[in-house]
């Protein structure tokens, strides 16, 4: 992936390649210099995700003895490396992969049992990332990558069963042959909690434990497939027909 930056009143861009020889730089740049430039504004960024982002980091850092700056380091590099995003930075990052971002802490905090919270401006209360409106979506998210139940936190083992869990009834789109990932409400749930999701009602599964399914895009389904091989049948069936466009096809 290139990177491109304004330094010195010229547009750097560094370009990763197999092999660096004599002439390559001169090539690509008469490459570059014959291509017409489109300029896409994107957002930077919030205030606000900034902050979110050095609170849930400072947390991180205190849990495994690091400081703030050292965390943050440590965690831009392996998302960095995750996404393939050359020298990534919060300070220059639009608003989409500043959630990205976000979503890669949490599910960080999910692989090594830390609970993460946000101090409330107005009452002083720490909530749980739970408790915040705009994190849920993204923790369950979290949750369905890293197959771990959205509930207690139990993770799939040879001593814990994670169910994926239709949040909306499957027959409603025909079964388990007609499911896309795209139709119906998703959500990981342990058997205890599976068992418990089955045996109340929606409002009361919701008002119990403020947690509801959530809405999958092409390109999570895709992302799950290793993660749930028994699922999503017709994906997978109209993937092969290349019905998809635009996935980012992991490696």
């Amino acid at each position: 992936m290139a990177n491109a930056e304004i330094l010195n009143n010229e547009i750097i861009i560094t370009l990763p390649v197999e092999k660096v020889y004599p002439g390559l730089k001169q090539e690509i740049e008469e490459y570059f210099n014959n291509l017409p430039i489109k300029v896409l504004p994107i957002k930077k960024l919030s205030a606000a995700q900034n902050g979110l982002i050095h609170v849930l980091l400072k947390q991180f850092g205190d849990e495994l003895g690091y400081t703030l700056i050292e965390i943050k380091e440590v965690m831009k590099e392996q998302f960095s490396i995750s996404t393939d995003q050359l020298n990534f930075s919060t300070s220059c990052c639009d608003m989409e992969t500043a959630n990205e971002f976000i979503s890669f802490i949490i599910e960080q905090a999910l692989d090594l049992g830390i609970n993460l919270y946000i101090l409330g401006k107005q009452d002083k209360r720490y909530r749980h990332i739970l408790e915040i409106d705009k994190m849920t979506e993204r923790y369950i998210i979290a949750c369905l990558r890293k197959r771990t139940c959205c509930i207690c936190g139990k993770k799939h083992d040879e001593y814990n069963t994670v169910d994926l869990e239709h949040y909306d009834n499957v027959n409603t789109i025909g079964g388990y042959e007609f499911d896309d990932g795209l139709q119906t409400r998703f959500m990981t749930l342990c058997r205890e909690h599976h068992s418990e999701r089955h045996s109340i009602s929606e409002k009361d599964f919701e008002n119990k434990w403020y947690l509801s399914g959530v809405w999958l895009n092409p390109q999570l389904v895709y992302e799950l497939l290793p993660v749930y091989p028994n699922h999503f049948k017709l994906f997978r069936k109209r993937l092969k027909e290349g019905y998809y466009d635009g996935l980012i096809v992991k490696k």
